[in-house]
């Protein structure tokens, strides 16, 4: 039988106490929508260079600024939460560690991929040769 008729039970009662959620109340979004040409506007008043805004515009339309924001945050003096950009940030520094990001982890995962398959070919060879059915090799 592949499902139980029973229903689940919770683990060690976790789940039945609440003791994984505790509800705050909402919280209201205060951050206001900029489009990619105001997100140019704001990083270059906070010292971001950007030589190529046509390049800028592309990133900003179909990857999103917030995608991209953790590529603009190593390029921040300190202290960071000023939002305030080193004299030798620029656009396409963030551009050049997205991208490279991107390709490495499209190699990373190839290959992860490779051993995945290479493990699980590997346990089932063993499962299978070490269960066979004696009735089946007479």
């Amino acid at each position: 039988m592949f499902a139980s008729v029973e229903p689940a039970k919770p683990l060690r009662n976790a789940q039945i106490g609440g003791s994984f959620f505790i509800y705050m109340g909402t919280v209201a979004f205060t951050k206001t929508y900029l489009n990619p040409a105001q997100h140019i506007a704001l990083l270059k008043s906070r010292g971001l260079q950007i030589t190529n805004e046509n390049l800028a515009t592309a990133y900003l339309t179909n990857d999103g600024y917030y995608r991209l924001s953790a590529y603009f945050y190593p390029l921040l003096e300190i202290p960071k939460e000023n939002h305030i950009y080193k004299p030798t940030a620029t656009f396409d520094k963030v551009v050049s560690m997205y991208t490279f990001d991107s390709r490495l982890r499209a190699l990373l995962f190839r290959k992860i991929e490779k051993i995945e398959v290479a493990i699980r070919s590997c346990v089932s060879h063993i499962f299978s040769s070490s269960y066979r059915s004696s009735t089946l090799m007479d």
